[in-house]
């Protein structure tokens, strides 16, 4: 999987620019603010439809304009995303696409970016976020049993708010939740299966080190006792007016040596460790739909070393296009043959 061509319309800072990039290394350069991340946040929003900077999609708007255009061209399907004040509109080689399920990750990137690190800290909201974007993006079952629940979940809490309960809907929508939480709790379970396969491998080969990381899913309940927990908390959830049980609130956590990583590893540790993560999700999406994501680095490589730079590099599969931004090129060890793209001015790039 690789991007050939990108084409920006009235993209946050640029009001048309087009750029053709190498099938194996990318580099774009340029000062801070001239926008090079907006490139590789624009090949998110046509991967995963949404953005990792803002939750309204209006922010991508260039300022004083009315809508956005993104064309993109992959070695497999020519992608539009149009975003206006009124939504947003999905294209794949022109044929409109109604349903977001069936275009999320059609287009398959990973991203790392400095703020990563910020996720050991983040409410449990974000890291499902995460869970469920990279999830989605190989699993349409996943997406759909997820939709499902969400508004089964918004029914029922809305149901749990009011003076007199109907008892008999609430059953017909308990019952309801069994299937897609099974299906949530599965694609979970095995996510997490084969990001521990790998992500201790990688980490130690990335850090040079013996440390051992293992990521551990704190979900609701096992599959076979849905059903008994949904009813355990009943009278909870009528107290509190709320569901109070499902995978909505699940969670996970980064383990450093059998110890939480945010009790003893050391931000650098920290930082090597959601890398390997990042990595660990490459094996994942291979595993699921038998291709290999883009890889996008957002001046990550700057705050590394050299060693660590090169380590990092090495990892990354042969048969991979990686894009990287930084703002220069003299403090990388890039021992490889890259692609040079330079971004000189902030507008009308």
């Amino acid at each position: 999987m690789l991007v050939k061509k990108l084409q920006l319309n009235d993209y946050r800072n640029y009001s048309q620019y087009s750029v053709e990039f190498d099938p194996k290394l990318n580099i774009i350069i340029g000062k801070n603010g001239v926008g090079k991340t907006n490139i590789l946040e624009s090949i998110i929003v046509v991967s995963n439809i949404k953005s990792f900077r803002t939750l309204d999609d209006k922010d991508l708007i260039k300022k004083e304009k009315e809508y956005l255009r993104i064309l993109l061209e992959s070695d497999t399907n020519k992608f539009k995303v149009v975003i206006s004040n009124q939504g947003r509109s999905l294209f794949i080689d022109n044929n409109s696409i109604k349903t977001s399920s069936n275009f999320i990750g059609k287009l398959n990137a990973i991203l790392f970016k400095p703020s990563d690190l910020e996720l050991f800290n983040q409410s449990p909201s974000e890291r499902r976020r995460l869970l469920d974007v990279e999830i989605g993006k190989v699993s349409n079952i996943y997406l759909n049993e997820l939709n499902k629940y969400k508004y089964l979940l918004a029914d029922k809490n809305k149901l749990l708010k009011e003076l007199e309960i109907d008892e008999n809907l609430l059953s017909v929508i308990n019952e309801s939740m069994i299937k897609p939480i099974e299906i949530i709790i599965t694609e979970r379970e095995k996510f997490f299966e084969i990001i521990n396969k790998y992500i201790s491998d990688i980490y130690q080969n990335i850090s040079n080190s013996k440390d051992v990381i293992q990521i551990v899913y704190k979900k609701c309940c096992d599959k076979e006792n849905i059903l008994e927990n949904i009813n355990k908390t009943k009278d909870k959830d009528k107290y509190y007016h709320y569901a109070t049980f499902g995978p909505h609130h699940d969670d996970f956590e980064f383990k450093f040596n059998n110890i939480d990583i945010n009790s003893i590893a050391s931000q650098g540790q920290k930082r090597m460790a959601f890398i390997a993560f990042k990595f660990a999700l490459i094996k994942y999406i291979e595993s699921n739909i038998n291709s290999t994501p883009i890889v996008l680095l957002d001046d990550i490589l700057s705050e590394l070393d050299q060693d660590n730079q090169e380590r990092l590099l090495n990892q990354i599969p042969n048969n991979t296009q990686v894009i990287i931004t930084n703002t220069d090129i003299k403090n990388l060890k890039i021992n490889k043959e890259y692609k040079l793209i330079e971004i000189k001015e902030e507008k009308n790039v």
